[in-house]
């Protein structure tokens, strides 16, 4: 072949790869947290309007805060001391002054570590609540009903929820309340619809979800509903539009997300189980391709592969092609990291120690945030 046709075979050859579909996996923005991170809380914790997030790392005894810049990165990545193995982190006023402050749930040491937040995106602290073991997860709710937030705290030892009461900011042990065998994930609810939080737990040990249903004096007497085999995490929303609220759980050991209608009454009725793949861990809820209804995007931990099922209106779902990623999501979040109107991702990879970021694009689909990494 001539020098002219060579170059020319070379020319059309880069044409068709630039026009031929990318079958490579998403690369999405990395930005580094502590060692085998665990979880993701989101709050505005320097009160600009965009979501900030908060990864606790269970291995390396520190919560990581990341302050978003508003265009799908971070303009400051913040580490935090805690105590041993955290595991959990829940976003919230403690002390009425109206700055959001972090409470962490520490597994391995059996307490929780407090820092208060100046509105600004800082913190002092830390301070630590002990004598609290086997600390898993935990939801901060007002339990009874003073105007205050306390911490309900899963603690797996022993099969129960400890109701930490907020006392001037400073949380002192109250009631507890049994639940299911090996507890692990707590999810805020008002499955009742009385303005009261509840509370739903997950069990490993008898796969069932154990329903707190708040009420004016503490929570009423546990009901079970029976689940798929290790129940991770939940989300919430109304899949049928009537006004009620529903319930979604990522089943690991059936790789599948079982999803529950209210009643109302704090009833959930089992309507549908979605194939999402090995090892479903994360589930978040949100509005994902613009039709005002919600969907659902579950994250895996083996297989690479990870999904949005686009809600009906009518209780149903209906999977999207799936987003594959060289990584384990063992958690996520949805939230509008770039103030577009639309629903971006924050996945939580705890083998690579990163939270990743990924823009919504309204219609259902996912990419990286413009330059590929994050940031602008």
């Amino acid at each position: 072949m001539s020098g002219g046709r060579a170059a020319l075979a070379l020319v059309l050859l880069a044409g068709a790869l630039a026009l031929a579909p990318d079958r490579r996996p998403a690369r999405a923005h990395d930005e580094p947290t502590g060692f085998f991170p665990h979880s993701i809380a989101v709050g505005d914790l320097n009160g600009d309007g965009v979501p900030d997030l908060v990864v606790p790392a269970a291995a390396q005894r520190q919560v990581t805060v990341l302050i978003s810049d508003g265009r799908g990165g971070f303009s400051h990545n913040q580490s935090l001391a805690a105590g041993t193995g955290p595991s959990w982190v829940e976003i919230g006023d403690l002390d009425g002054d109206g700055a959001l402050d972090l409470v962490t749930a520490n597994t391995g040491g059996g307490t929780l570590t407090v820092h208060r937040g100046d509105g600004r995106g800082g913190f002092r602290g830390p301070e630590e609540v002990p004598d609290v073991p086997g600390a898993v997860s935990l939801a901060l709710v007002d339990v009874n009903r003073d105007g205050r937030l306390d911490a309900a705290v899963v603690q797996a030892r022993d099969n129960r929820v400890l109701v930490l009461e907020n006392h001037g900011g400073r949380l002192r042990p109250g009631r507890s309340y049994p639940v299911g065998r090996a507890p692990h994930i707590v999810i805020r609810a008002d499955l009742d619809g009385n303005g009261i939080a509840d509370l739903v737990v997950g069990s490993f040990a008898r796969h069932v979800l154990t329903v707190l249903l708040g009420r004016p004096d503490g929570f009423a007497p546990a009901a079970d509903v029976p689940t798929g085999r290790f129940p991770h995490y939940m989300a919430l929303g109304d899949w049928n539009r009537d006004g009620r609220q529903d319930l979604a759980v990522a089943c690991a050991g059936d790789d599948a997300v079982v999803v529950y209608t209210g009643d109302g009454t704090g009833g959930l009725r089992k309507t549908a189980t979605l194939a999402a793949g090995v090892n479903p861990h994360g589930l978040a809820a949100a509005d994902f391709n613009g039709d005002g209804l919600t969907d659902l995007f579950v994250s895996t931990r083996s297989g690479e592969v990870h999904t949005a099922f686009l809600g009906d209106g009518q209780g149903g779902f209906t999977p999207s092609p799936p987003l594959r990623l060289k990584a384990d999501i063992i958690a996520l979040a949805a939230l509008d990291l770039d103030r577009d109107g639309h629903a971006d991702l924050a996945l939580v990879s705890a083998s690579h120690n990163t939270v990743m970021t990924l823009r919504g694009d309204g219609r259902g689909g996912f990419a990286p945030f413009a330059g590929g990494d994050g940031r602008r």
